[in-house]
């Protein structure tokens, strides 16, 4: 890329995942995380703030209905604290002003009552700035909410076609927010996440490995949501994408290798295990990779964003168990990364907007405020002096960042 200054009106949209201490597994273990805070409210509001300093669109809140589990127990070397999502952006509405407050929240284990209470609740008296990822949860929430098994794929979905018209229903029948409604976003990336995504989803917050992947699926969603009586312009995509931040290629090297320090000698057979749906427990780590042995279970335990076909073709001919990990624990997310200069990181977001890859990106900070604090006093700045990025906001809702229209 350039540099050169974008098209008018071509700006990017930014929401912050916001993962209690980052979204680098060993982030917990930073010298900057002071864990007793990441059950403050303090901590939140100082984070949400930061990010309305880089004029983000909005904040973004996962739901974890279950614990991160390994072997029966709990995984506690990568352990993250979920509080609940919908309580926090409650909070964060009175202490904040401008900036979007999304939170997931299962259609599977939830009324619709509950959540068009909640959500309008949030919506109304944060100004309308609410936004509501609809989830259909992971297997282990099952277990949790006493149900014993999981529903499939397609039951779940069904599910979450009539909770959210329900939901709607109920949002269209009493006094609107300044938006309207509440926005909706969807994170599913399988035949259902994406039929689900085409007849109600506005923001999509999605999964990719390059551009054309990004244009490809970009191109199909708003083909779908047309076909279903929607406008194209009436979705978003915005990709998962975690930078690292360096002027020099050494302070970039250096980073890394901090990073990896911080991860826990014991989260590494976890991580595998998470990866391949495998139990690597009894496994030396530097005997060869043992991918006879995993094949057979790949592909028995869904993972968001693919198939797990795609970590096999990483493997190269003659790893041990024990280097394939070292590059799996080098990469410090799952979504989208990007290494450089605060040039560097803009050229990378502004090929993949210009590129019709994307509507904007969902960041992942690897630590919190640290890299958070770094990409909005140096990456912002760029992408601002290159048109991409708004100086302030124009609007006051959530709609109006992201350029959605009010519901009918």
């Amino acid at each position: 890329m350039t540099g050169d200054p974008a098209e008018p009106g071509d700006l990017l949209h930014l929401g912050f995942w916001m993962l209690t201490s980052g979204g680098h597994v060993g982030s917990w273990r930073h010298p900057a995380t002071r864990p007793e805070r990441l059950l403050s409210i303090d901590h939140y509001i100082e984070t949400t703030r930061l990010a309305a300093r880089g004029k983000f669109d909005m904040v973004f809140f996962e739901d974890t209905l279950a614990a991160r589990e390994r072997n029966g127990g709990v995984f506690g070397e990568v352990s993250i604290n979920s509080l609940d999502p919908l309580v926090q952006i409650a909070a964060l509405a009175g202490k904040t002003s401008d900036i979007g407050l999304a939170a997931s929240f299962s259609t599977t284990y939830h009324s619709p009552r509950v959540l068009a209470d909640k959500f309008a609740t949030i919506d109304r008296l944060g100004g309308g700035r609410a936004g509501w990822n609809m989830v259909t949860s992971g297997a282990a929430a099952g277990r949790n909410f006493g149900s014993g098994s999981h529903p499939e794929h397609a039951v779940r979905y069904s599910k979450a076609h009539e909770t959210v018209d329900a939901v709607r229903a109920y949002w269209a029948s009493a006094p609107a927010s300044p938006q309207g409604q509440p926005v909706l976003i969807q994170a599913g990336m399988s035949q259902w996440g994406l039929d689900f995504a085409a007849t109600y989803g506005e923001a999509i917050f999605a999964a990719f490995r390059d551009i054309e992947g990004g244009r490809a699926f970009r191109t199909n969603l708003r083909t779908l949501a047309v076909e279903k009586g929607r406008p194209a312009d009436a979705i978003k995509v915005l990709p998962g994408f975690m930078p690292l931040i360096g002027s020099t290629s050494a302070e970039i090297a250096d980073k890394k290798a901090f990073y990896r320090a911080l991860i826990h000698p014991a989260m590494v057979r976890g991580m595998l295990g998470e990866r391949f749906n495998f139990d690597f427990t009894d496994y030396d780590l530097d005997r060869p990779f043992p991918l006879d042995d995993i094949l057979d279970g790949l592909e028995d335990r869904p993972m968001i964003g693919g198939d797990r076909a795609r970590f096999v073709k990483e493997i190269q001919p003659g790893d041990t168990i024990a280097a394939y990990a070292e590059r799996m624990a080098l990469k410090p997310s799952a979504h989208l990364t990007c290494e450089g200069s605060p040039e560097d990181i803009a050229d990378f977001m502004q090929a993949w907007l210009q590129g019709g890859a994307c509507d904007g990106f969902i960041m992942q900070a690897l630590q919190i405020p640290v890299e958070l604090e770094l990409f909005v006093d140096q990456v912002v700045p760029v992408l601002q002096r290159r048109g991409l990025h708004r100086r302030d906001y124009s609007g006051s809702t959530l709609r109006d960042h992201l350029g959605l229209r009010q519901p009918a």
